[in-house]
């Protein structure tokens, strides 16, 4: 049989470290299909995508990834537990065989040890022993938690995030094969200059200088093109507006927020109210209850009207293809395990993905008011996935 290899991902931005993983998938399983489940518009973090999901797509499919699906939101802007859940869940439906992801420790053994430490009713009894002190936010409670069970040093972001993939592997009872390498370069929160550097300092660093570093080679006259045509979203102004939003909200429309702690809602608005900028305000949201990602998405949630989130995603949308993947495509539609839609009119044959795309397409609306381009919030209904001839 044929392996389908799936990656879950967000190539917010593509960069040499994305490369360089499928270069290894395709060394290891040369015969292989590789399919990518992707965050659209929106990324795990609560943030925007720097740039549009149908050519972030198109880049992974120009640097060899066969065919790329959607993770839709507000899945792709979830927990580590949700996104993880949501993506293996696609990647099942898509008939995936393994599952590709990089870690910091390279271990699919560590990996699977972590994962099943923290699905033990042991560590339920020390994450909520930790969780009863208020100042513990609750990955420091996990850490915590899994040091209390021998499992030290703490986990990093990315072994994390891979323990979660393992787990929903495991809950679901899905034939997936999970294997990792090791990431190699910058981790998250390095912002050095080299190679392969993290995303977060790949966007960081085009902020403040207009410029795009540690990309592949081929793709650089793409990311020149966007520069030229202002083809990116500007971070300020996402951050002005839902600064803005939160000023115009209120308590009581914070609370309704999926995944809000106790509280976190006065927390929120009264740091806004408080604050001078949107900046000012952002800057405010690290405490040692309520990290910023959760706060960060908590407040997204808020303005897009996200008050609860389905235990599967049952759709995604293919945004790009090679004449592999749409092969590969027509295989998985006949199989009917999911619905995939390739431009937005498909969702009128689907009446039970209504409210899930609902929530999708009012953030794509938003989304492509802040591109820098100058197009309409409605250009989502035109897109159409990349297909490479």
């Amino acid at each position: 049989m044929k392996e389908i290899i799936a990656i879950i991902s967000e190539y917010n931005p593509f960069h040499n470290g994305h490369k360089y993983q499928i270069d290894m998938i395709k060394n290891q399983y040369p015969l292989s299909s590789i399919i990518a489940i992707m965050s659209g518009n929106v990324t795990q973090r609560g943030e925007l995508a720097i740039i549009d999901k149908y050519m972030r797509a198109k880049m992974a499919v120009q640097c060899g990834v066969d065919c790329v699906f959607e993770l839709p939101y507000p899945f792709s802007s979830s927990n580590a537990e949700v996104f993880a859940t949501a993506g293996v869940y696609i990647a099942a439906m898509l008939g995936a065989t393994h599952l590709c992801f990089g870690t910091e420790s390279g271990s699919v053994e560590y990996i699977s040890d972590i994962a099943n430490t923290i699905s033990s009713d042991v560590f339920e009894k020390r994450m909520s022993y930790h969780l009863t002190d208020k100042r513990t936010s609750y990955p420091l409670a996990k850490e915590r938690a899994l040091a209390d069970l021998g499992k030290a040093p703490p986990i990093k972001s990315n072994d994390m995030l891979a323990v979660e993939y393992i787990r929903a592997i495991k809950k679901y009872g899905f034939c997936i094969t999970p294997f990792t390498f090791k990431r190699l370069g910058a981790g998250y929160n390095d912002k050095n200059v080299t190679d392969i550097m993290s995303a977060s300092a790949i966007r960081e660093y085009f902020m403040n200088n207009n410029s795009f570093l540690s990309i592949p080679e081929v793709l650089s006259n793409q990311y020149n093109s966007i520069i030229e045509n202002g083809e990116y979203v500007d971070k300020k102004e996402i951050d002005d507006f839902l600064y803005r939003s939160v000023l115009l909200s209120s308590y009581e429309k914070i609370s309704s927020a999926y995944d809000i702690p106790d509280g976190a809602e006065y927390f929120i608005y009264d740091t806004a109210l408080s604050s001078v900028s949107s900046s000012d305000f952002f800057n405010k949201l690290t405490t040692k209850t309520y990290t910023y990602a959760r706060l960060r998405r908590i407040i997204l949630y808020a303005v897009t009207g996200v008050t609860n989130i389905d235990k599967e995603p049952l759709y995604t949308v293919l945004l790009a293809a090679n004449k592999n993947g749409r092969d590969l495509v027509k295989r998985i539609k006949s199989s009917e395990s999911i619905h995939i839609l390739t431009k937005m009119s498909d969702s009128k044959k689907h009446g039970d993905i209504a409210s899930q795309l609902e929530l999708s397409t009012n953030v794509d609306k938003l989304y492509y008011s802040f591109i820098k381009e100058n197009i309409s919030p409605n250009e989502y209904i035109k897109k159409k996935p990349y297909i490479e001839k």
